[in-house]
């Protein structure tokens, strides 16, 4: 019987279990989905052999189907007579199939699995001494999705594992209740001696051994406005503010607003950067891309988001056996976006209020030009200095999809190449979706993005600017109106209507008219 109160299978250990599962649905004739109740059955007989467990249902066998389905995942401990009861229903030695100490002492089960790491030094340089040198009790790296987060930290845990005594990672992406990743880490730092306890007992483990916990997808919790995200937070104030030996990594695409109030010398943030054109090349070489040193310096200045960058490599391979030069138009790199890449961008803006949402697509028309005082004058309309202010500020510092230019002479915020082209085919699809509407109800709620937005910016005149605007923007709106009409002139028409329709409204000075009439005059060129 084994010494230690609670066991896990070891990847090893899960191999095995499910060999054996096999193995025992063979002898009794039954699919490996039909055998939860055999097992039970078997493990109920053997934990209580006086009892009669013929035509027992599954919910009231001596073990929970629950735990069977731990035991199984392997992901969460269970107590140690269970776990050797399941190994003799299986006919398999518990010593063979549990993690050893050593193991014991690390729960990477729901961190990604390590992969191929490109560049990346300096940042894990820095996390390295935030974690090691300065004793950081709380370090936060956060950014858009796909950046590489997890990676990098990923790739630090394996770097620096021998500096702890334990370590876990534990997801927060399906926002579990706090009582839930509380109790887990409880059992972790106890060694599975203790079931559930509370915030100071964990804070009593994290002084007596260090320990290195990390929290994945921080910003699913921050959408839960309820009492366990103000746990969560009563945890986090409690690790970042009391001594103790240990550290807590914390993952998320948004910067809380509390870990700015936090940072000081045991608080730290880092925001992954994109890709340097070094690192993408190391990273195209080693994945089996090639193409002239030119042809790689262009791709790396398009592709830089390791997520996307995986994509579209892998895209490449597929069509061009790993060349990139036919990928390279004419000079000119093309930016490809997949319904994947699609839905992955979705993701991100659905997490943006509709004023960051309008300020993307004006650094958007302005095909990342936007100067500050551009941006001003462009939005003064309809948000405030400070609220541009504040946006920007979001944009930039908690969801990382605006940068900044810094090698102009002026600084120029800018939309990287992939959320360019995004933002843009969303802006083109939005300003159909809802001038088409105003063609069939005849009604302007006066919040449409063609009011909004100036299709072809005036300030200042810039002429190969607004040409590029006529032919980005104005002429694909254009053209999917045009596809419901059966000459130009119905659609004219209709345009002429919305234009009537602004004036009632009032709306006929500013964007709203100059748009439509830019319609107008795109479907008579040719």
């Amino acid at each position: 019987m084994p010494k230690r109160f609670t066991l896990k299978a070891s990847q090893q250990g899960k191999k095995l279990i499910k060999e054996a599962w096999k193995r025992l649905s063979m002898i009794h004739g039954r699919s490996p989905s039909d055998m939860n109740e055999i097992v039970l059955r078997e493990t109920s007989r053997i934990l209580q052999p006086d009892k009669n467990w013929d035509n027992v249902s599954e919910d009231h066998y001596a073990v929970a189907s629950a735990t069977l389905k731990r035991f199984r995942e392997a992901k969460v401990r269970i107590t140690a007579s269970t776990f050797n009861t399941f190994c003799q229903v299986l006919d398999l030695n518990w010593e063979d199939v549990a993690e050893n100490e050593a193991d014991a002492n690390r729960d990477l089960s729901e961190a990604p699995p390590p992969i191929n790491f490109y560049g990346r030094t300096q940042e894990l340089a820095e996390l390295q001494q935030w974690l090691l040198q300065k004793d950081c009790r709380l370090v936060l790296v956060h950014g858009m999705g796909g950046i590489g987060k997890s990676a990098l930290v990923r790739h630090l845990v394996d770097k620096i594992a021998d500096k702890y005594n334990r370590i876990i990672w534990l997801s927060l992406e399906s926002a579990p209740p706090f009582k839930k990743i509380l109790n887990r880490l409880v059992q972790f730092l106890s060694k599975g001696e203790q079931e559930e306890g509370d915030i100071s007992q964990i804070m009593q483990y994290l002084h007596n051994q260090k320990s290195l916990i990390v929290l994945d997808a921080w910003e699913e919790i921050m959408d839960n406005h309820s009492d366990d995200y103000t746990k969560y937070n009563v945890f986090l104030d409690r690790v970042a503010k009391e001594s103790h030996k240990s550290s807590l990594l914390l993952l998320s695409r948004r910067k809380p607003d509390n870990i700015a109030i936090l940072e000081g010398k045991f608080v730290c943030s880092k925001k992954p950067l994109a890709l340097t054109k070094k690192d993408v090349k190391e990273f195209l070489s080693a994945e089996g891309l090639f193409g002239t040193d030119i042809e790689l310096e262009k791709f790396s200045e398009r592709y830089n988001n390791p997520w996307i960058l995986k994509r579209i490599i892998q895209s490449i391979s597929n069509v061009f056996n790993g060349d990139i030069s036919p990928f390279i138009n004419n000079g000119e790199v093309t930016t490809v976006i997949d319904e994947l890449t699609t839905g992955f961008l979705n993701q991100q803006f659905k997490r943006l209020s509709q004023a960051e949402i309008n300020l993307i697509y004006w650094v958007g028309i302005r095909r990342n030009t936007a100067l500050w005082n551009q941006l001003v004058q462009d939005s003064k309309q309809f948000i405030t200095y400070q609220q541009l202010f504040e946006t920007v500020n979001n944009l930039i510092e908690r969801h990382c999809l605006i940068s900044k230019n810094t090698e102009e002479i002026s600084l120029i915020y800018i939309l990287e190449p992939v959320i360019l082209k995004y933002s843009n085919e969303r802006f083109i699809a939005e300003n159909y979706a809802q001038i088409n509407q105003i063609f069939i109800n005849g009604i302007i709620n006066g919040c449409e993005l063609f009011i909004t937005h100036g299709f072809i910016t005036g300030y200042p005149k810039d002429e190969e600017l607004n040409q590029e605007q006529m032919r980005r923007i104005v002429k694909p709106i254009e053209k999917m109106l045009s596809a419901n009409f059966r000459s130009q002139q119905q659609l004219e028409n209709q345009l002429k209507k919305v234009l009537s329709l602004l004036e009632e409204k009032g709306l006929s000075q500013g964007y709203a008219s100059q748009n439509i009439s830019h319609l107008i005059s795109a479907g008579k060129q040719i």
